[in-house]
């Protein structure tokens, strides 16, 4: 009954939601449901027979469980998957009342859920992956997280909560706690030349672990995976080696837990829909507009990498979400030369910085 009466609550305020604010409506919907009925997200994850796939880590995420879910699609699999991106707790939930029915239930093989990594450490034991992917630490978020370590700490505690780990092999911080762990390695080749993703800083030294899958080579927004003969001939969401690590995982990840061909893989990533605001274009009202979200300076910096700087109309915002808007001053805008509109809650913190970097 409690959860008969989560589903109901939630659903109707996600549709009251709705009716008064087009395309919300997550977070409190997710809050009731959660109040009414904790193991809620729990059971909807039991019904689906192939258990679990679970994403964290600083940055990539959202990348990542859009590429798994679009590869177990493509070999006819049902996915259920928070698909906005909503990766706390609320989210979650709301996401099981987009898709479940009345009694909870979901329609699906496999889910497949993008976590925080706060949020992720706290549910993930009830959660029990079959699969967890960790992509990296970044120096991100330290008005939330303080310090690295602490991340490191809970994406510990969401790969001890699971069967088997994907881990990024060439982040010291992941590899710190992966002893005694049954993992599945990616990385980069050792020969690889091109850019390298900086992690955040650690002084110890774990042991190596040889990656399964490695990052061959990266050309713009294509890369050459490799796993012992096979090879992966892949486009990338954009452009970048993260990009093509992203990717690495998510095949790693697949491959797992099916019998995926290379030229599937390779035919379904080329026609990857953008995932939802990274560097996807839109159409509004006539006009294509391209949105690009940031979540800290590293992301800040990548992004802009990806512009010629002359776009115009430019908007820039900052919102509500950045706590402390000092890490704007770690990103390089010498590359703008005029920005048209600044806008969101810490808008002047970003006009100043902008000045600052003599950016019009």
């Amino acid at each position: 009954m409690r959860t008969i009466a989560a589903m109901m609550l939630g659903k109707t305020a996600r549709f009251l939601l709705r009716l008064v604010r087009r395309g919300g409506g997550s977070a409190l919907p997710g809050t009731i449901a959660f109040k009414i009925q904790p193991k809620l997200l729990t059971r909807a994850i039991e019904s689906a027979p192939m258990g679990l796939i679970a994403v964290s880590g600083t940055a990539g995420k959202s990348t990542t469980t859009k590429a798994i879910v679009e590869l177990l699609r493509a070999q006819g699999y049902e996915v259920f998957t928070n698909p906005l991106t909503a990766n706390i707790r609320q989210g979650l939930y709301a996401a099981v009342l987009q898709f479940g029915n009345w009694r909870g239930r979901i329609k699906a093989d496999v889910v497949v859920l993008e976590l925080d990594e706060g949020h992720g450490a706290a549910l993930i034991e009830s959660l029990k992956p079959r699969i967890s992917v960790l992509t990296n630490v970044l120096p991100d978020q330290l008005d939330r997280f303080v310090d690295p370590e602490f991340v490191q700490e809970k994406l510990a505690r969401i790969a001890r909560a699971s069967e088997k780990v994907v881990l990024n092999t060439d982040d010291p911080n992941l590899l710190e706690f992966a002893q005694g762990l049954e993992v599945v390695g990616y990385g980069l080749a050792r020969g690889f030349e091109g850019d390298r993703p900086e992690y955040a800083i650690n002084f110890s030294q774990p042991t190596r672990i040889a990656p399964k899958f490695e990052v061959i080579r990266v050309e713009d927004a294509s890369a050459e995976i490799a796993s012992g003969e096979t090879r992966f001939f892949v486009k990338l969401p954009a452009a970048g080696t993260h990009q093509a690590l992203n990717i690495a995982a998510a095949i790693a990840a697949v491959t797992e837990i099916t019998q995926a061909e290379p030229e599937l893989i390779e035919s379904t990533l080329e026609s990857m829909p953008p995932v939802f605001a990274r560097d996807e274009r839109v159409d509004i009202q006539g006009r294509e507009v391209r949105l690009m979200l940031v979540q800290n300076f590293v992301s800040f910096n990548l992004n802009l990498e990806n512009i010629s700087g002359t776009e115009s109309p430019l908007m820039l915002m900052a919102g509500s979400d950045i706590h402390d808007p000092s890490w704007l001053w770690n990103v390089d805008f010498s590359k703008l030369r005029r920005v048209d509109v600044v806008g969101g809650l810490n808008a002047f913190d970003l006009a100043l910085v902008l000045s600052y970097n003599n950016v019009e």
